[in-house]
């Protein structure tokens, strides 16, 4: 048994202890993928009460725990439930809850996956309709920054499209190897993305950069995010590292990537729900940058971040990924 299975075991059994009670299963890449070495041990624990979730640090090992209660799990719609379902593995159900729930979605997984992408691309589209919006506004390093989120959401759509569950730390690894009979494709992708930026150096700045988001938005306790910055900050710094000592310092780039995008529209969808303002997404920066409480960031964090600002250049990767994610959208609906 090696040492990943043997942690698996651990945890496993200290969790069916703790919660006797409770169905439980894994999920994520310990359950179906080919980890890191540091990457998480997802559990879903069904558990009257409350959505939440609970992150924890034991024997250097990541572990995320995921409490939901039993109707939110027979009725998933939320992408992060079905995705999770699709991938889990079930170590504990004394109530016969959960081994059902998960023989049905896997029944249908493809289905799934082809629901899950289309949702996906269509965000991708939408954070395009965003980038022209910014530029059409003169606002570069809002348009930059809402092109690389859409060029996230594809590469997640182009995954699922091809019956396999997209994972953050593995997209760009996920994504490469999917799209390899296309060089093409990639390329388009790859300047979208800006992949082209990955160093050592630029790898760090957006780590710092993922820190100062983290310490703005630890007043949300109640977010997926920002509910233990200092955990999510150590899983994600030891993720980046372990990337960079493979030699893979653009897969490093590229998660981190996806991981400040995430967390800067969950930050802006905060703070205009707090203010009672409609988002304005076109200039989200210059309303991230103000002094208005309750958070604020530094215009030298948005520039850690390595987003390109420079408009014709923009203009033209905008246009080349477009077309390639309106030809995927034209091709899913004529199926």
């Amino acid at each position: 048994m090696d040492i990943s299975q043997s942690s698996i075991k651990k945890i496993a059994e200290q969790l069916k202890r703790e919660f006797p009670e409770s169905a439980i299963g894994i999920t994520g890449c310990r359950s179906s993928g080919e980890p890191h070495p540091p990457c998480e041990y997802d559990y879903l624990i069904v558990q009257e009460g409350t959505k939440r979730i609970e992150r924890r640090l034991s024997n250097n090992n990541f572990i995320e725990l995921l409490f939901l209660d039993k109707d939110t799990v027979q009725n998933a719609s939320e992408n992060m439930i079905i995705l999770a379902l699709l991938d889990m593995k079930v170590i504990s159900d004394p109530s016969w809850v959960l081994i059902p729930i998960v023989h049905k979605i896997k029944s249908k997984y493809s289905k799934h996956l082809q629901q899950y992408a289309k949702r996906i691309l269509f965000k991708s589209l939408s954070g395009l309709g965003r980038f022209k919006d910014a530029i059409d506004a003169d606002n570069m390093l809002d348009a930059s920054f809402w092109l690389l989120s859409s060029a996230n959401s594809f590469a997640k759509a182009i995954i699922a499209l091809n019956d396999k569950v997209p994972r953050d730390s593995h997209l760009l690894n996920e994504f490469r190897t999917t799209v390899a009979v296309s060089s093409d494709m990639f390329e388009i992708w790859s300047e979208a993305s800006g992949s082209n930026l990955a160093t050592q150096v630029t790898v760090t700045r957006r780590l710092d950069a993922f820190r100062e988001l983290l310490k703005a938005g630890s007043i949300f306790s109640n977010s997926t995010i920002f509910n233990d910055p200092r955990y999510t900050y150590m899983f994600t710094e030891a993720t980046s590292n372990y990337l960079v000592k493979s030699h893979a310092i653009v897969d490093a780039y590229c998660y981190l990537g996806l991981e400040i995008t995430k967390a800067i529209e969950e930050l802006y969808d905060f703070k205009c729900k707090i203010k009672g303002e409609p988002p304005l997404f076109h200039k989200m920066f210059s309303h991230l940058i103000t002094n208005d409480k309750p958070l604020k960031l530094s215009m030298q964090t948005i520039r850690l971040i390595g987003i390109n600002s420079e408009e014709q250049m923009l203009k033209e990767q905008s246009s080349r990924i477009k077309n390639l994610i309106q030809k995927v959208a034209k091709n899913i609906s004529d199926d």
